[in-house]
């Protein structure tokens, strides 16, 4: 079933959800000593296509898939709606570039990645229902490891995407620092593991 065909709860939101496009030695690196460039490809597609999967059946709001290359790949047709090129020189820019271009189109946006197998229909509905409220500026769910796996907003805030250490295990307390400065009103989603290393596999074991 194509999104045009589905009633949303939150029509006025969309989901952004980023992935690196599946290429063989640039996907999942952290895992390529124990599991080879092939493993980590596989792993990178599971997780992927776990999260595309719920994507499609959610009834909370539209979602549009944001790749760093190639918006043709075969291993994107999985996913029932737009997918389009992330653009910026790294990821706090692309992120702030996706809410600005999403935000043109509906009045919040949630950020999420690809790898992270706690995102469910259910932790969806938890961020959208925070954002609803009027109290509430921007949404984060943090990630187990320092960074977040979810980031939602009604207005495109620049200021938070920058001056971040990405890829380290400052990235959430930052990010908290940054909303605290701009005065902004945040509520915090439960904390997630995200899969990155080894030992972010064997947590799902």
């Amino acid at each position: 079933m194509s999104q045009s065909e589905v009633a949303y709860r939150y029509s006025n939101s969309c989901i952004a959800m980023f992935a690196r496009t599946p290429v063989l030695g640039q996907v999942k690196t952290r895992l390529i000593p124990a599991l080879g460039e092939q493993g980590a490809l596989d792993m990178h597609l599971q997780l992927m296509h776990r999260q595309i999967e719920v994507l499609n059946k959610s009834t909370q709001c539209c979602a549009q898939l944001w790749v760093d290359q190639s918006v043709e790949h075969p291993a994107l047709k999985k996913f029932n709606g737009e997918v389009k090129l992330q653009k910026g020189e790294n990821l706090g820019d692309k992120m702030c570039h996706t809410a600005q271009k999403v935000l043109q189109q509906f009045s919040r946006v949630l950020i999420i990645g690809s790898d992270c197998p706690g995102i469910d229909d259910a932790y969806l509905e938890q961020a959208l229902q925070a954002l609803d409220k009027n109290t509430i500026d921007v949404v984060v769910g943090p990630a187990i490891d320092g960074g977040y796996v979810l980031i939602a907003m009604k207005q495109p805030q620049r200021e938070i995407f920058q001056d971040i250490d990405w890829g380290s295990e400052l990235v959430l307390q930052q990010t908290v620092d940054k909303l605290q400065t701009c005065g902004l009103r945040f509520f915090l989603l439960p904390a997630l593991n995200d899969i990155d290393t080894v030992e972010d596999l064997k947590s799902l074991l």
